[in-house]
């Protein structure tokens, strides 16, 4: 569970990116569509589902979460006792479910002893119809981040199990049995409790290598429920901020554009196992530019005389080097690779575009970053030759319509316009 085993046959190698400094601050989260949302009837189930994204809201400091079609996952669901994975386990009791069946649970028996009418082809059959869905599966992940979904539908009581010991055991996973054969992870956060006195959860789930991330988000979601530790008296405590530093062997990286978090190519940092690590301005010592070309469009953000630029947002990502090396390789012309210069006193690596280079450009320096263009408005035109000075006043207008729409949707608009 901690590392590869080589003596383990099944044991691969999958890189764990570490917690992130802190929650980036566009973070997508998304949470099953109302045909996906199933609570078995139970009102209060969904009320506290419902607060819990409401806790969401006020942890993230965000706008809604994002509704998502999680059909194919519900669909992968099913194939986990549904399909010819069950055979799996009636290998691995083989010697007491044929020699000593009465050793084993009358349900548990007669759930196995059901895999032996599965033939080699209804596993292939298996087998393709889960690549399939993972195939589909894979689009939640180009819009969201994080999936958040209802840890259990509903309370299930003794007696309804002893009435019917599979169907509430299927229903209480409806949620979450989808989470290994997709190779996903996933964090169960518990949170409060129900007016009944029953107990509430929620289940973070994202693609494989993303426990870190899992860990920082259900960290902050538990602290928040206002809960105790088990059955103790003791609160659980508020989540601190955690290193916002690179670790030993990693690189740190800022970008200005469109690898920022929530927008269209960050994953290109964390399919790289990037780690978000603190957003910082620059000194006022740059200019940023809205370059020519495209799709996909991008900025570039350049040097000029030490006091005489503006600070534009950055964010800070930390890469492992083999990461970082594939991800330098891909920059497009003009953009280059060079030192960027901090607020907070640091030097990392991060995009730069030179003077010689940003001829037709907009400048956008006075949005104050990327984002904050993006969510706004055009630069009324007397602001988009390269190297104009916008007067005070229409920089104060911009900054004023910027600050208005920060807090938009952080999933961004409905099309990007622009790109690193």
């Amino acid at each position: 569970m901690t590392a590869y085993d080589p003596s383990d046959p099944f044991s691969c190698v999958q890189a764990i990116a570490l917690p992130p400094g802190s929650l980036p601050p566009g973070l997508r989260v998304g949470v099953p569509d109302s045909a996906g949302r199933s609570f078995g009837g139970d009102v209060l189930s969904e009320a506290a589902f419902d607060a819990a994204i409401a806790e969401l809201i006020a942890v993230m400091d965000s706008a809604k979460p994002k509704s998502v079609d999680i059909a194919p996952l519900l669909e992968a669901a099913v194939l986990l006792y549904g399909g010819p994975w069950v055979a799996e386990r009636y290998q691995a009791i083989l010697d007491p479910v044929e020699h000593r069946p009465n050793v084993l649970h009358p349900i548990t028996r007669r759930i196995i002893e059901g895999a032996a009418a599965i033939t080699a082809a209804d596993t292939f059959a298996g087998i393709y119809q889960l690549a399939g869905l993972r195939r589909v599966a894979e689009q939640i992940w180009t819009g969201i981040d994080v999936l958040i979904v209802p840890t259990y539908p509903r309370p299930c009581l003794v007696a309804e199990v002893q009435a019917d010991p599979i169907g509430p055991n299927s229903e209480l996973g409806t949620h979450t049995n989808f989470v290994n054969l997709p190779g996903l992870c996933a964090l169960a956060v518990p949170g409060c409790f129900r007016a009944d006195g029953f107990p509430s959860g929620i289940t973070l789930i994202a693609p494989r290598g993303h426990d870190g991330l899992l860990a920082a988000l259900g960290a902050r979601l538990h602290a928040a429920a206002g809960i105790t530790i088990g059955t103790s008296n003791v609160p659980v405590r508020a989540a601190g901020e955690g290193v916002n530093v690179a670790a030993p062997g990693e690189i740190e990286l800022a970008v200005v554009g469109a690898h920022l978090s929530g927008m269209a190519l960050n994953h290109e940092l964390t399919s790289r196992n990037a780690r978000f690590l603190r957003a910082v301005p620059t000194t006022s010592d740059y200019r940023l530019y809205a370059l020519p070309g495209g799709p996909p469009y991008r900025p570039g953000l350049m040097r000029i005389a030490d006091g005489s630029g503006l600070p534009i947002e950055t964010e800070v990502w930390a890469m492992p080097p083999e990461g970082f090396g594939t991800f330098v390789a891909g920059i497009p012309a003009p953009l280059g690779i060079g030192a960027v210069r901090l607020a907070d006193g640091t030097n990392p690596k991060g995009f730069v575009v030179e003077a010689q280079e940003i001829g037709g450009a907009r400048d956008i320096s006075v949005f104050g970053g990327w984002r904050r263009y993006i969510a706004g408005p055009p630069a009324p035109p007397h602001l988009t030759p390269a190297g104009s000075q916008p007067d005070d006043r229409s920089c104060d207008i911009i900054r004023s319509i910027a600050r208005a729409k920060d807090r938009r949707d952080r999933d961004g608009p409905a099309a990007e316009r622009h790109a690193d």
